[in-house]
Parts: C-alpha cells; sequence; structure tokens
C-alpha cells in the first residue's frame, strides 16, 4: 500500500514539475476581451454597452490597428459573440496562426430586435445612433485607423442584415462586410382585403410601418436588402472588384455571403445572390453544411477572420 502511495505521489509529483515548467508561450492568451464598456447615448436616451477585443500586441504597442465591427442576432446582446460564440479564441488563433492581421473587433449591443436601423416611429434610431455617436467615440477612445481601408463589419442573422445593410448604405465606410445566415427578410405583399397578423403584424409595424397602397410595409423597400441592390444601376466591369484609392465613385466594399444547407433564410440569401448577379456584382458565397445555430457561426467566424483579414491586407 505504501509502494502505490509513493508511486502516485511521484507521478503527482512529475505532473506538477511538468506543468510548472511549461513555457509561458504555450498559455498565452489571445489578446483580451472588456464587456463593461458602454457609450452615453442621446440619440436613444441610454447607455449602450458594447464589448471590445484588443488583439495581444495593443498593451505594448503605440500603434493603430484596423477594426471589425461584429454584430449578434435577434434576441441578444453585445455578449453573445463572447459568451456563446467564442469570439476570443476563433478570432485569436485566426491571428495567432496568421490568417488575419491583428485588428480590434468591437461588439455593440444591437438591442432586442432593432434590426440596427432607424424604426418607422423614430423611437429607437439604432441606426443613427450608431454612425453619429457609436462609430466616433470608439474610435477616438482606442487606437483605430480609422478609414475606410481600415474598417470593416460582419454579422450574424439579425447582425447579418445589420452589416450588410450598414455596408451598403454607407459604402463610403467599409472595405468589406462579411453576412452569415443572414436575416435578408422578404415581404410579399398583401392581396386587397388582406391583413396581416401575429408577430408579423406587430414586428412589420414598428420596424417598417403600416402597410402603403402598395400592400407592403411604407418603410419596408427602403430597407430590406434585396429592393436596395435592386435599385442600383448595374455595376460595370472596370468598377469590378474595389480597389483602395478609387474614390472617385464609391464603389460596393468586398461581399461575402455565408448560410447552411439547413438554414430556414437560405432561400432568402438564394434570392439575394441571383439579384447581385443581375446586378453584376462581385462577392463570395458559400453553403455550408449546418442550420441557423452557433455551432454553424463559430465555424463561419474562422472564415469571416480570414475574409476580413484579407481586406486590411
Amino acid at each position: 500500500m505504501a509502494n502505490i502511495n509513493m508511486m502516485n505521489f511521484k507521478q503527482s509529483l512529475f505532473l506538477l514539475l511538468f506543468v510548472v515548467f511549461i513555457p509561458a508561450s504555450a498559455f498565452a492568451q489571445y489578446g483580451t476581451v472588456d464587456n463593461s464598456l458602454s457609450v452615453n447615448s442621446e440619440i436613444l436616451d441610454r447607455e449602450m454597452s458594447y464589448s471590445v477585443y484588443l488583439p495581444e500586441s495593443y498593451h505594448t504597442s503605440t500603434r493603430d490597428y484596423p477594426v471589425l465591427y461584429l454584430m449578434h442576432g435577434m434576441t441578444g446582446d453585445h455578449n453573445d459573440w463572447i459568451n456563446v460564440g467564442e469570439m476570443h479564441r476563433i478570432a485569436g488563433k485566426a491571428i495567432a496562426q496568421g490568417k488575419a492581421p491583428e485588428m480590434i473587433i468591437v461588439m455593440p449591443d444591437g438591442l432586442y430586435d432593432s434590426f440596427y436601423i432607424n424604426n418607422y416611429d423614430g423611437s429607437l434610431n439604432w441606426e443613427d445612433f450608431f454612425h453619429e455617436e457609436f462609430i466616433p467615440e470608439v474610435e477616438d477612445q482606442f487606437r483605430i485607423l480609422s478609414n475606410r481601408n481600415n474598417r470593416a463589419i460582419a454579422g450574424l442573422s439579425m447582425g447579418g442584415y445589420g452589416a450588410m445593410y450598414h455596408a451598403v448604405k454607407y459604402k463610403e465606410k467599409f472595405s468589406a462586410v462579411y453576412a452569415m445566415s443572414a436575416a435578408f427578410l422578404e415581404v410579399e405583399p398583401l392581396e386587397e382585403g388582406e391583413e396581416r397578423s401575429g408577430w408579423n403584424r406587430d414586428f412589420y409595424l414598428e420596424t417598417w410601418g403600416p402597410d402603403n397602397e402598395y400592400g407592403l410595409p411604407e418603410n419596408y423597400k427602403e430597407h430590406s436588402i434585396q429592393e436596395m441592390f435592386k435599385a442600383m444601376d448595374p455595376v460595370e466591369e472596370n468598377d469590378r472588384p474595389w480597389t483602395p484609392g478609387a474614390e472617385e465613385t464609391v464603389q460596393l466594399p468586398k461581399i461575402f455571403i455565408d448560410c447552411g444547407d439547413d438554414d430556414f433564410l437560405l432561400n432568402e440569401n438564394m434570392n439575394l445572390v441571383k439579384i447581385l448577379n443581375d446586378k453584376n456584382v462581385d462577392f463570395e458565397f458559400r453553403v455550408h453544411d449546418g442550420a441557423h445555430t452557433w455551432e454553424y457561426w463559430r465555424t463561419a467566424l474562422g472564415e469571416t477572420m480570414q475574409f476580413i483579414g484579407d481586406s486590411f491586407r
């Protein structure tokens, strides 16, 4: 019995010494995350929380960094990408492996269902907050390269929609956009005498307003990604792809659309892809095995980092 205990003791001592003498680099952190930050918004009349990822060299250097704005999905908040999406591990690993350059990643709170836009009655002007208050304050607070070449946007579901919406409408601000399982919602016009019911009625009314004479919510078309691209002139061949320095006519950012083959939003994503092809827009589109789940988005984030990183390079 004593011999067995001595053997266990020796094994334990060996393991302890092994752990003690493992090089510190083996436990090196992939940067740092802070989810306790906020912006005092006059536009929204509230404190707006956000999270930020800072790359490993941020606290030991004096240089400025490119920035990725990363949006969460409906019913989520600024903690989602950290707590469930494992952003810290995935982004940090991509940077450590050289798949993406060091960058700052900012995760704003899109609230429960803002869709990252100004809603119909003006009671929640998230879009105005983002551009007039949030981006200026964040890019002043951290050492961020505040120019189009070094600013990108991405998101999942509602956040995928929001990322594409802001990248297209404010194309002078973003070099690239990555939309994962994006909620590119499509609204069918009402037939005469038909009425909306349930969630659709309440959500559409709050977000896009009452139905107009064409049977569509009043502000739907100006916020629909499909309708935004339909309204554009076809892209001329010499205008694609976008390249830094070609600022006379602001071209679209680099676009990546990503959706699972079992995702309930796949048809809407496919419909947008057809419109982009019709308009001769340069973009990348991937359909992978998976559904509308965090398992899928964690995998997609690795590709996001590489795509966004390439745009920064």
